[in-house]
């Protein structure tokens, strides 16, 4: 008779990897890829509209995305700050919505809040096809972003952004940094970062698609699609380590 065996590693790599599936298609992959929706979370009857309602879509020219800018002042002198980005069912109710106080938090649209971006990525997610780094102090470009989701059964799941692995040998400005990346936002996604002491810094988010649920009022569907970003970006490459100096230099 076979003797069954359990294996606490095999059972932390299988949670691990449905984990990563099953919140915001993290990583860059498609969700859907397979084309099949996790049964726990389909939806029925006049909800199918969200993914765009049958024979009413029409044919849209892909236009390209304007995207959310916010700005990230570190006012706290020499000491480092956390920053936190959406995340709106953790964090709305919260001392500077999860970021260290003292850390100032502006949207580089002047006729925006912090608080209504954070109210609208909970009623239209979207995902990002880019994300860009612009910063005072081109060490901050070398932090690591974390992706957190978390649902309300209590399931969570943090991935690593690893910044440096997205530097590329063909951009030479030292305060930038482009990083495609899939990101699915909504209410319960939120991105978490150190601002290094006295660093200002943007983070560029450049939509691939959007929700709008008031769209199927005019027979079409839910989710808006954009096209590429209309700026250049240069091709990653290898990851970037940093010296003892500070400097930058590149993996051989």
């Amino acid at each position: 008779m076979k003797k069954n065996t359990f294996s606490i590693d095999s059972y932390i790599a299988d949670a691990t990897a449905r984990a990563e599936q099953r919140f915001s298609g993290f990583g860059g992959d498609d969700y859907y890829a397979d084309g099949n929706m996790p049964q726990d979370i389909q939806f029925s009857g006049n909800d199918q509209f969200f993914f765009g309602a049958a024979g009413a879509e029409q044919a849209e020219a892909a236009v390209s995305p304007s995207p959310y800018q916010v700005v990230f002042d570190n006012t706290l002198g020499a000491v480092a700050a956390t920053a936190v980005l959406f995340g709106l069912n953790r964090w709305l109710l919260t001392p500077n919505f999860g970021s260290s106080v003292g850390l100032v938090i502006t949207p580089a649209q002047t006729n925006v809040t912090y608080l209504e971006l954070l109210q609208q990525s909970g009623s239209e997610p979207f995902e990002t096809s880019l994300i860009r780094i612009q910063t005072s102090n081109p060490v901050q470009l070398t932090q690591i972003i974390t992706v957190t989701s978390k649902d309300a059964n209590g399931q969570q799941a943090d991935i690593p952004i690893i910044t440096q692995s997205y530097f590329s040998a063909n951009q030479f400005q030292p305060s930038i940094l482009d990083i495609p990346y899939n990101l699915k936002v909504n209410s319960n996604v939120w991105l978490t970062w150190v601002v290094l002491p006295a660093t200002y810094m943007s983070i560029t988010l450049f939509p691939k698609n959007k929700v709008n649920t008031s769209r199927p009022l005019a027979g079409l569907g839910a989710l808006k699609n954009y096209g590429s970003p209309a700026v250049s970006i240069g091709i990653p490459t290898v990851a970037v380590r940093p010296l003892v100096t500070g400097a930058m230099t590149r993996q051989q």
